[in-house]
Order: C-alpha cells, then structure tokens, then sequence
C-alpha cells in the first residue's frame, strides 16, 4: 500500500508510520496500549482528541450512533477512542451516548506530547482540534481531520474502502443530525 506522507499541522505522526505502543489507563481497567485494542492484521478506527473534552461529541436528534457503529462492527473495524478525559470521565460520556466504546485515557499528556495535537487553520487563525486515524493494528493508513462517527462519517466510510483495497463507496446514511434552530435576533424582543 502507497501511503502519503504528507505532515499535518500539529502532528509528529505521518501515514505509514505506527501509533506510539505507550501504556494508557482504559476503561476496561487494565493499562493498554493501542495496538492491545484491535485484533492482529486487522482495520481499526481511532478517534483522537487530545483535548479534556468528549472524544466526540453526543449524537445530536437524528443520529443513531449505535446503528453507525454497527456499520463499523459489521466490517469488523475496531472503534475506540484516545481522549485528553480522564477515565471517570470517558466512562461518564459513554453511560450519557448509551454506546459502548472502547476508550483509553491520556489525562497526562505522555501520548499527546508523542504523537502532537492535530492543528486546523481557519481565516489565518490555528485551531486545536481532534483526528480520525484509520489504523491496520496500529500502523497509520489515513489521517482525517476531525472526523468522526457524529461528522462527516460517509468520509470515514470512504477511507475504511480504500484500506480495504477498494474503491470509495458513495454513502448516504438513513440517519441524519436534526439541529433546533435559534430565533434571529431580529425577531427577538427587546
């Protein structure tokens, strides 16, 4: 497999090369490492956020998170995440989603200093932000600026084809993300 090498802003990691194999608190209680989380040979997903926020963020109405990450199970891709949280609080966001994910905990840092924090850049302006490996154990095969099962998951879907050595499928979900929508401020009252 060709992989492109190019660097993304913020990251010490390029496709190609592996995941650090550092130990980290998990969920499930032991300390793991990623290439722990995922079967021999096999694909994965890891939605990185190396900030103390939610590895991503609770399906909005509309969004059927679990349906999604049965498409995932049904490829037999591993989802876990690599969060900035500590585990009390993954496990507090996992109870909320009502999904299990297999999630490890980088409260400290370590992984984040290792691997870097993904920078976006918007109106000449850097923005920390989270990434979606797409992973054969632990060796990077695409890195995807935030990506994740909430956005921009058809992109996950697409990336996931080409690992498996086909073509991008063109996907279009049942399920789509119903926002309220905030009154105007011209309509407010004053």
């Amino acid at each position: 497999m060709d992989y492109p090498h190019a660097r993304m802003a913020g990251l010490n990691i390029t496709a190609g090369e592996f995941l650090p194999r550092m130990r980290l608190p998990s969920v499930a209680g032991p300390l793991l490492t990623p290439a722990d989380m995922v079967e021999e040979g096999a694909l994965a997903v890891c939605i990185y956020n190396p900030a103390a926020v939610n590895p991503f963020p609770i399906p909005p109405p509309g969004v059927n998170l679990g349906q999604r990450l049965q498409m995932l199970a049904e490829r037999d891709v591993m989802l876990y995440v690599i969060s900035g949280l500590d585990v009390r609080r993954l496990a507090s966001w996992m109870e909320y989603t009502g999904e299990v994910v297999h999630a490890l905990s980088d409260a400290e840092g370590a992984f984040a200093l290792q691997v870097g924090i993904p920078i976006k850049r918007v109106d000449d302006r850097n923005f920390r932000t989270h990434v979606a490996f797409v992973l054969q154990e632990d060796r990077i095969l695409n890195i995807l600026l935030e990506t994740d099962p909430i956005h921009h998951f058809e992109r996950l879907l697409q990336a996931l084809d080409v690992a498996d050595g086909r073509e991008p499928g063109n996907y279009r979900l049942p399920d789509r993300p119903r926002y309220r929508r905030r009154p105007s401020d011209s309509k407010r009252s004053h």
